[in-house]
């Protein structure tokens, strides 16, 4: 049978694709698991969808709890789960039915305390296959470090880095391995899934990497993933300073080459979020407002070109010398 895992299921106003989801985890092959589902307080029908369930088979539990946003789902799963392993699910995204037995498979091969699979993006009925390509690999000790956590903490987009998605879904953990800090608030830090993947780290011992596409993650314009965030810088930097809390004792070229592609990344998706707002005023004064914070100006300052691709060289030249008219007109030119 295999040891159990507990499968957490954050589930917010779902209720058009929420059928989907938990009957994928129904479908599993491997069927040792609890799914518990986690209502965070939906104004729709979610909860009595997640009832029915629940009174159908004794493997599925609610929990219904007023609105905290995703991480404090899983919490609040995190803290109900009973098995050795265990795994996060968004109530819009589902799951291959090989999904545990794939992983779990892995994770007993390899005496493994992580597991992670490739997934599909999904959009409309149409599977999307321009995702993350896995081979198998097995990292332990120092390749940790190297192979995973720093592909996943700062992106490199010239030569030939690896970058890594530090998504929480789409990956089995043993549950010992996972400590408190590891859950940000979404509302005060983005992306968390990224600072989950830092405070894990050094808990791990041996992960391994399947090349299974094994997840069918939804792409849905109305989600915050593609809406204009308030606060985003804050929330940006908040996510690169607890990530340099990890590495503060590591000083070695791999790390800081890393954190200063960490930093960028703040810079970057700032720009990126304003290009969300109507208008070159409202655009304007995101930017410059960023533009005004010492962090953003020693990271452009230290920036070496030799990290960035040919566009983000234009992109952070424009920064440096505060064109904000020539960047609002950047995305039309780069981007479409």
């Amino acid at each position: 049978m295999g040891e159990k895992i507990s499968i957490v299921v954050s589930i917010y106003n779902q209720h058009a694709y929420l059928h989907e989801c938990i009957d994928s985890v129904l479908k599993q092959t491997y069927d040792n698991f609890e799914c518990i589902l986690v209502n965070d307080g939906s104004t729709d029908d979610s909860l009595d969808i997640c009832n029915e369930y629940a009174k159908k088979d004794s493997r599925f539990q609610v929990i219904d709890k007023e609105n905290g946003g995703l991480t404090s789902t899983r919490i609040a799963g995190f803290d109900a789960a009973t098995a050795e392993y265990i795994c996060f699910l968004d109530g819009d995204d589902f799951l291959h039915k090989d999904f545990l037995k794939k992983n779990m498979e892995a994770l007993s091969k390899e005496n493994a305390d992580m597991c992670t699979c490739s997934h599909f993006q999904y959009k409309e009925g149409t599977i999307i296959t321009n995702t993350y390509d896995f081979d198998y690999a097995v990292y332990e000790g120092e390749d940790i470090k190297n192979n995973h956590i720093l592909p996943i903490i700062g992106k490199l987009y010239s030569g030939n880095y690896k970058n890594l998605p530090g998504y929480v879904w789409g990956r089995i953990y043993k549950k010992s391995c996972i400590v408190k800090e590891c859950f940000v608030s979404e509302r005060k830090t983005y992306p968390e899934d990224d600072v989950f993947q830092a405070y894990l780290y050094p808990q791990l011992k041996r992960i391994v990497y399947i090349p299974d596409k094994l997840v069918f993650y939804r792409v849905n314009e109305a989600s915050l993933t593609h809406t204009y965030r308030k606060n985003v810088w804050n929330k940006l930097k908040s996510r690169h300073e607890k990530i340099e809390r990890v590495f503060q004792n590591d000083s070695s070229k791999e790390v800081t080459q890393r954190l200063l592609a960490s930093a960028f990344y703040t810079i970057y998706v700032t720009l990126t979020n304003a290009y969300e707002l109507s208008g070159y005023n409202l655009f304007r004064k995101d930017v410059k407002d960023m533009l005004t914070d010492e962090f953003a100006l020693k990271t452009l300052k230290n920036l070496p070109g030799k990290m960035l691709s040919p566009r983000q060289k234009i992109m952070v030249f424009l920064l440096k010398h505060k064109q904000y008219f020539a960047l609002y007109y950047f995305k039309r030119v780069m981007f479409k």
